[in-house]
């Protein structure tokens, strides 16, 4: 038994002894990584003690020890009342379509891009597709606002195309058109950007690979199709399985910029009803049921996707 116990000593000795080496050869990159780490935590662990308020009837002068404890009444209201069905229903319809329609097209730029010999070329077409992400979305949304008003290039467009005849519209304040306004703006700010992290894997192909397949006749088509493409696919599956949990949550900066007097009302999503719930009208127990549920939602969403890619594909993030 005392051999034992020295033996466990001596092991934990030596662990300790280990870690205490590591830290005083790496103590720089410590420091330089402590501002990093001490931000996370300020801003965002320690709130996560504010969801008790989900629980609760929180009244602000009475704080989270006098606020009367309610259980799961906030939650039980977010699934059975009308209008936050509506936004649940929005949102993962928005982003269901953004993913799955938006998510090819980063690939397939990155493709183009990889198949560009001209070096000038490539390089001038990549600059400008990377552009709009460098834009914040206020700046898209007043963009697109310029575009499709009344006397817009959109209208003029569409009058010098079908004749003076043709009624001006505003398709911004159609609910009707909200859907592909924000795919369209989605898809111009970010498709340029998204598509360096395939052009990096694509990169990370051995050359050999192509040579060979050169060797074989196989052309540009079926160097794409049967190296490019099989060379990319885990990183298309890690990048799909992260971005599966946005499902749930939606880019409250976009939908609310795009929101008006005349689509408000229909185009509700559950970020924005976080915010108005939680900043414009003071329940806060019910802004953070909403957003707790939320991320509970879009952790499941995530766990489930990279189950179901770790057994088809053997591809996983754990």
């Amino acid at each position: 038994m005392r051999l034992r116990q020295t033996k466990i000593q001596s092991i934990v000795e030596g662990v300790r002894m280990e870690l205490i080496q590591k830290i005083n050869r790496y103590k720089l990159l410590y420091v330089l990584l402590s501002g990093a780490l001490i931000w996370t935590l300020v801003f965002c662990y320690a709130p996560m003690l504010g969801i008790v308020m989900a629980f609760q009837d929180f009244n602000i002068f009475k704080g989270f020890l006098g606020s009367d404890f309610v259980g799961l009444k906030h939650f039980v209201s977010i699934f059975t009342d009308p209008v936050f069905q509506k936004a649940i229903w929005n949102t993962l319809l928005y982003n269901s379509v953004i993913l799955f329609a938006g998510f090819p097209c980063p690939i397939i730029l990155a493709l183009l891009f990889n198949e560009l010999r001209g070096r000038f070329f490539k390089r001038t077409v990549q600059t400008i597709s990377y552009l709009p992400y460098f834009l914040s979305w206020i700046s898209v949304v007043a963009l697109f606002y310029a575009f499709f008003e009344m006397g817009g290039p959109f209208n003029d467009l569409k009058v010098m195309i079908l004749g003076e005849q043709v009624e001006r519209t505003n398709i911004l304040m159609d609910p009707d058109h909200f859907l592909g306004i924000l795919f369209g703006s989605h898809l111009w700010k970010n498709v340029g950007w998204s598509s360096v992290i395939f052009l990096a894997a694509i990169a990370s192909i051995d050359s050999q690979l192509y040579e060979a397949a050169v060797m074989d006749g196989a052309g540009r088509w079926k160097q794409a199709l049967y190296i490019t493409l099989p060379g990319i696919w885990p990183t298309v599956m890690i990048i799909f399985i992260l971005s599966s949990g946005s499902l749930v949550s939606s880019n409250f900066e976009q939908v609310f910029g795009f929101q008006n007097l005349y689509t408000m009302e229909q185009t509700q999503v559950v970020n924005t009803v976080v915010y108005k719930l939680g900043v414009q009208q003071g329940n806060y127990s019910l802004a953070t049921a909403f957003g707790l549920a939320q991320g509970i939602m879009s952790f499941l969403i995530v766990y489930v996707v990279n189950l179901i890619a770790k057994k088809l594909s053997n591809i996983s993030i754990w």
